[in-house]
């Protein structure tokens, strides 16, 4: 697939997802006591893209973490396809950047 263009995130670790009134575009909340990722679309149009990584899905978070010099990365496999967006926005994280495809 090609990269049409990317978008650079921040993972934030949270216990509880926050309100969408309160969310930061381009930033994923992650909440590994609810086993959940939540953002909003990262084309922009304010929906919600909710991924859950419990045993039954298959996607799977994985943040590296800070060694002082690296902030880390958030890397979610597979694809995202944010089927709540109106653009159908599809992408891959990898290392704190989305790849829309």
């Amino acid at each position: 697939m090609k990269t049409l263009r990317k978008v650079t995130i921040k993972p934030v670790c949270v216990e509880f997802i926050p309100d969408k009134k309160d969310m930061v575009q381009d930033e994923i909340y992650i909440s590994a006591e609810y086993k959940t990722a939540v953002h909003l679309c990262l084309c922009g149009c304010g929906n919600l893209s909710v991924t859950p990584f419990m045993d039954d899905t298959d996607w799977r978070v994985m943040l590296r973490q800070s060694n002082g010099r690296d902030a880390g990365g958030l890397s979610i496999i597979p694809s995202i396809l944010n089927t709540n967006c109106p653009n159908r926005y599809h992408y891959i994280i990898t290392d704190n950047v989305a790849n829309v495809v």
